[in-house]
């Protein structure tokens, strides 16, 4: 469907103003200045509402299909025209609302970790509870297998030394079933004390476990599940007992430490509510002094305009507020030098050094 064009000037020696209306399509005001080109200076109001937008779309806080009259950067061109207005009262309001609406994303930042501190305070005493009694485990299966490190293989109910293990093995082996049609536990034997067996499943290759007081696992891969994988995938399983204990334990000082941090996290109050409150207060008041807005009768007598600008630049002045945290994450590239680099380094050393040593030869 073509595009109708609607135009129309904004002011007497101004750019034209030219609404492109497209069917399914957003209507957007597009200005331009002679020769229909949009080369030149937009209104202030303009930029300020098309930074509006932009900081919406660019930030991705808005999810939804349509952007509001909201935005995070047009501040700074409502300080432009507050410059160019040359009222300083009107700079100070632009500078007040730019920190109420830092302060406003402190605010938002503080609730986030209020409530993440209080799921973690609901949720992690039943993980450290759950790591606790693994590292238990692990420990006892720890201790077993490591006293009956030379015990002998149990298959079928007899010990078998190693070479006899693997041809009772393969026979336990032939009478299972090839295909399944959900996951089915089979116990083979003991290993170093431990029971060990397979996890048939239905789509994926067999799992080797060992269970004591603890249940460890080791996926086969699909080419390769016969007595001899099966029997070294049990002695990893053995071996890593050690460093499984140690990792356990790594998480759980983890787990701990952050239930601690978390618990005196939660309950804090906002450290710049009263700030907050006291600028917002002075600010509508400010906004309505430049307004021209007549009080209410019976009310008391309001400050002027520069009284305002002074009580908001010196609450502004007593109360520091960090600046928000910067959340993009920048990648510094580091790199050897490179080949070529260092042949025409070479190369420069060596014919900086040739002159010398053929005037050392020729004397």
């Amino acid at each position: 469907m073509p595009t109708r064009t609607v135009r129309r000037r904004v002011r007497a020696s101004g750019p034209t103003e030219r609404l492109e209306l497209d069917a399914g399509k957003l209507a957007r005001p597009v200005l331009r200045g002679p020769g229909d080109s949009n080369a030149s200076r937009l209104p202030d109001q303009a930029l300020e509402t098309k930074a509006r937008f932009i900081a919406q779309v660019i930030t991705g806080d808005n999810a939804a299909r349509r952007a509001d009259d909201i935005g995070g950067q047009e501040l700074s061109y409502a300080e432009v025209k507050a410059i160019a207005s040359g009222n300083p009262a009107v700079l100070t309001l632009a500078e007040a609302d730019a920190e109420l609406q830092r302060l406003a994303v402190l605010k938002k930042n503080h609730l986030d970790e209020q409530y993440v501190a209080r799921r973690s305070v609901r949720d992690l005493p039943g993980r450290i509870a759950g790591l606790a009694d693994r590292l238990a485990g692990l420990s006892a299966d720890l201790a077993t297998a490591t006293t009956h490190a030379g015990a002998p293989i149990v298959l079928g109910g007899r010990a078998c030394s190693l070479e006899d293990a693997h041809a009772v093995l393969a026979g336990q082996l032939e009478a299972l079933p090839r295909v399944v049609r959900e996951s089915q536990r089979v116990v083979l034997g003991t290993y170093r004390g431990l029971q060990f067996g397979l996890v048939l499943h239905p789509q994926f290759a067999p799992d080797v476990y060992l269970e004591g007081a603890a249940t460890c696992r080791a996926m086969l891969s699909r080419e390769h599940h016969g007595p001899r994988a099966i029997l070294n995938a049990a002695e990893r399983l053995a071996s890593a007992y050690d460093a499984e204990c140690d990792d356990r334990r790594q998480e759980l000082a983890i787990a701990e430490s952050q239930l601690r941090d978390y618990h005196a996290c939660v309950g804090q109050p906002f450290r710049h509510e009263t700030v907050m409150t006291e600028m917002a207060t002075l600010r509508d008041r400010l906004k309505a002094c430049l307004s021209g807005t007549t009080p209410e009768p019976g009310t008391a007598p309001q400050l002027s305009a520069s009284e305002l600008a002074e009580q908001i630049q010196a609450v502004k002045s007593a109360h520091s507020v960090e600046a928000t945290a910067d959340r993009s994450v920048r990648h510094t590239t580091t790199a050897e030098e490179p080949v070529t680099a260092r042949i025409r380094r070479r190369l420069g050393a060596m014919l900086a050094s040739g002159p010398t040593a053929t005037t050392d030869q020729e004397m």
